[in-house]
């Protein structure tokens, strides 16, 4: 068995033990789905893990991951695309971005393989004065927001699961006008910062959960109550591009 295969298994414990991880997972997978392009080409998930995307896609978006897996449909590298130029409709990614060891040549995959109106679609950790000093004292990922998120990370190349948790906040909030410069053709169309409370409280996949289900209301109302101060408190962010 590989490292992947044995780490996604675990995850699938997690998924089956940890109903409010898999409720929010599910709002992220909805909220991914109902933002896909409809134009022609293939719709990919990219690092699809435990496969949870098909519960809300079905088959309209094949599965790929690094590896094959039992979970996914192919094996896809993100930093070499298999796909002619303009025959892909969705790119989807969900805590994918941040183990990428070289985003700008992800960048360059992603406006070639793209179809006009094609769209790629991220939620990803986001580095809030909040989040930040949590990532780095709670989680095991690394959250280093010195780097240059264009040059190539040899701390992410060794394997499969090393990060930065940075990467999404430093490209697509602290130097989106590099990204603007760089592909102009692919336009930022949505950007929302979110997850205050119910993403941190529930523990993910890998810490004890902090919050009894039945304050989960009470979260989920605080949660509301605070979106006004999502750069201040935001754990997750939402980003979507789309060729022009």
């Amino acid at each position: 068995m590989s490292d992947l295969v044995a780490t996604l298994r675990e995850q699938e414990r997690a998924w089956q033990e940890r109903s409010l991880v898999r409720e929010l997972y599910r709002e992220w997978y909805e909220t991914l789905v109902e933002r896909l392009s409809d134009v022609d080409g293939v719709s990919l998930e990219l690092g699809s893990g435990i496969g949870r995307l098909r519960d809300v896609a079905g088959k309209r978006v094949l599965l790929t991951d690094v590896e094959r897996t039992p979970w996914v449909d192919e094996a896809v590298d993100a930093l070499h695309l298999p796909y002619a130029d303009g025959s892909v409709a969705n790119i989807v990614m969900l805590d994918v971005f941040h183990h990428l060891s070289d985003p700008a040549r992800f960048l360059d995959q992603v406006d070639g393989a793209l179809a006009r109106g094609g769209r790629l679609l991220l939620i990803e950790p986001y580095c809030s004065p909040v989040s930040t000093p949590l990532y780095r004292g709670l989680h095991h990922e690394r959250t280093d927001t010195r780097v240059d998120p264009f040059a190539p990370d040899a701390q992410v190349a060794q394997a499969v699961f090393d990060s930065n948790q940075a990467l999404p906040t430093l490209v697509f909030y602290r130097q989106l006008g590099e990204v603007r410069r760089r592909w102009p053709s692919l336009r930022l169309v949505e950007q929302k910062r979110f997850a205050f409370l119910l993403y941190p409280l529930s523990g993910g996949f890998t810490r004890r959960p902090l919050l009894p289900p039945v304050l989960n209301p009470v979260a989920r109302l605080l949660e509301h109550a605070l979106r006004p101060l999502a750069p201040l408190l935001a754990f997750r962010c939402l980003i979507v591009l789309e060729k022009a």
